[in-house]
């Protein structure tokens, strides 16, 4: 059998890596191999061949007399696959053209279009009423850390950059408020696009913390800010200055995140207002 398919290969190849720059399938190789197998299989008309045992055999590189009856370990993966695909389009593939998704029951993808992409073409919104905004995400919500632009001298380079989002975004997770989008998939979709009202609608983020690394002679300077998206509005700015010296990188990040988070502590920007925690109790 051969599905019928409304999109050219090159389309739905070009859908496929889209899909693999969201966190779930960077950390997962076997989900990127389920996905890319039964889609080219699928796209070579070899869909009738898409069965627990071909995909156990080729994906999971099982031995030849692989029984799928005595093993549901194809069934605990397809499981995931789908809740990873589901995942990757309630964010940043929202308003993607192509759906993959894959029915229970089977392993045959199915290529449709999305219907919230058709909606963001037209301009409407649910009630057809024409509209230039990004539709905002539903509560609670959501917040990322961009990657920190940054001039590569006095030593500075991606892993303090990087150690840092992370840090931060996991402090950020220890309030309440936010719902926070990995670190990971907020910086592979910003490298795709410079508009920061992209990012709402491609990976339905609310709000952002970004901020710019200065270094001289040893000293460090970073401003840090945090903006809402579908506004525009800056919520806060502060600055942060340290000195560079080998051997403290780890101990620069921890005060830098300790600073950011006590000067969203003090804007009021990071507690509910319910919440009675204070900064020492988050931070440490």
């Amino acid at each position: 059998m051969y599905t019928s398919l409304q999109f050219s290969r090159e389309a739905i190849n070009q859908q496929l890596q889209k899909i693999f720059t969201d966190a779930f399938f960077i950390n997962s190789d076997i989900l990127r191999r389920f996905l890319t197998f039964i889609v080219d299989e699928t796209l070579s008309g070899h869909a009738d061949w898409l069965k627990e045992y071909t995909i156990g055999i080729n994906v999971l590189n099982k031995s030849a007399d692989f029984k799928p009856q005595d093993n549901g370990i194809v069934r605990i993966h397809a499981g995931r696959l789908r809740r990873a695909l589901n995942s990757y389009y309630s964010r940043m593939g929202v308003f993607d053209s192509i759906q993959i998704t894959i029915p229970k029951g089977g392993y045959i993808p199915i290529f449709s279009e999305n219907c919230q992409a058709k909606k963001q073409e037209a301009g409407t919104n649910d009630q057809g009423i024409a509209s230039n905004t990004v539709a905002q995400p539903s509560s609670p919500d959501t917040i990322g850390v961009l990657p920190f632009r940054y001039a590569n001298i006095d030593g500075l380079d991606d892993s303090l950059v990087d150690g840092l989002a992370l840090q931060l975004s996991d402090a950020l997770m220890k309030f309440d408020r936010y719902s926070v989008i990995s670190y990971q998939s907020v910086r592979d979709v910003s490298r795709r696009t410079n508009e920061l009202s992209h990012l709402a609608s491609l990976i339905g983020l609310k709000y952002v913390i970004s901020g710019s690394i200065q270094t001289f002679d040893k000293k460090i300077r970073i401003h840090v800010q945090m903006i809402e998206l579908y506004t525009g509005r800056q919520l806060s700015s502060s600055m942060y200055e340290g000195q560079i010296a080998s051997g403290n990188i780890f101990k620069l990040q921890d005060e830098i995140v300790q600073f950011i988070i006590s000067e969203l502590l003090a804007s009021r920007l990071l507690l509910d207002k319910k919440s009675k925690r204070g900064p020492m109790a988050v931070v440490a």
